[in-house]
């Protein structure tokens, strides 16, 4: 041994460096990921997804309500009316109503891209929030549903026979719900009664007319126009169509082809109801402080009902 190495800087390892570029190299792989999974996750997560590069609004949000029975959901207007489902349905209501839209919101055809999207339990909410002189129409000729939240009288017959050839008049398959001022038109399943040809006939176009000069609103149930193209030909004799969309079922580019395919036909009026709009978890536009207020309110409203109720004289309440 000559001379004992000794150099002034350690050339490897270098732990320094090392940890830095496992940083660097850590947060770009990281963003990259979050920017792959951004692109390739198809679900609605929020009113955004549906705004960006669409131009259509949002005229609605509806809450989540934790139940599973969609009787109660699609009566929750008439049974609860003081729950935030039905505050929400009662603004929608005023929106409609509004200066602005009161012109193209006489038929309204309510529509979604798949099933299980609360297009029905939307429509008879809607329909009981707009209760004077209001038509509801089952036109989901293949799975009605309707008929079950409104239940149909003994002998009633359906739409479905109606245009299949039943000379009846309309007024003679329409029947009163238990919402005062609400009628409904719903319908069956029966025979060999083929839909996708009775939808885009004549007869149909002259009951929409009908309807239109014998109620001062008219709702239209339609089904999934991701399964059928029945509400493509139903759009056209509607003043505007409401599209629904549900955070973390719906997907995004069935509701823009969806809006899209309205828009091909010719309807110029189209805009989206948020369903199922969880505000506890997610902040929809500033919505999420005031649903919380709304809670309170129901509550309130809740107690001076029931306290006024106890108040009345023995005679009122018999």
């Amino acid at each position: 041994l000559v001379d004992r190495a000794s150099p002034a800087v350690q050339v490897r390892p270098r732990p320094l460096r090392t940890l830095f570029m496992a940083l660097l190299l850590g947060l770009g792989c990281g963003f990259v990921l979050a920017f792959v999974a951004d692109l390739l996750e198809d679900h609605v997560v929020g009113a955004q997804d549906i705004e960006t590069g669409m131009n259509v609004k949002i005229l609605a949000l509806i809450p989540h309500v934790r139940t599973a029975n969609r009787q109660d959901v699609a009566m929750a207007s008439l049974t609860h009316r003081f729950s935030e489902m039905a505050e929400a349905f009662a603004g929608l209501r005023s929106v409609l109503d509004s200066a602005v839209y009161r012109p193209h919101t006489k038929v309204i055809l309510v529509a979604s891209s798949l099933p299980e999207e609360g297009k029905t339990t939307t429509c008879c909410n809607l329909a009981i929030s707009c209760a004077q002189n209001t038509l509801l129409i089952d036109f989901d000729l293949r799975r009605p549903r309707v008929g079950g939240i409104f239940p149909m009288p003994t002998g009633q017959k359906g739409l479905l026979e109606y245009l299949a050839g039943d000379e009846t008049a309309p007024d003679r398959i329409v029947y009163a719900s238990a919402c005062k001022n609400l009628h409904v038109m719903a319908s069956r399943v029966v025979g060999n009664a083929r839909p996708a040809e009775l939808v885009g006939g004549a007869k149909v176009a002259d009951l929409l007319a009908w309807a239109r000069a014998h109620y001062d609103r008219v709702l239209i149930d339609v089904p999934p126009l991701g399964i059928v193209s029945d509400a493509l030909s139903l759009g056209g004799l509607a003043d505007c169509v409401l599209v629904m969309a549900r955070p973390a079922t719906s997907r995004k580019r069935a509701v823009r082809h969806t809006i899209r395919r309205f828009h091909d036909v010719g309807v110029a009026n189209v805009a989206v109801v948020m369903n199922d709009v969880d505000h506890s978890k997610v902040f929809y536009h500033g919505y999420g402080p005031y649903y919380h207020y709304r809670k309170h309110y129901g509550a309130y409203a809740d107690a001076a009902s029931a306290a006024a109720n106890d108040a009345a004289p023995r005679s009122e309440k018999a």
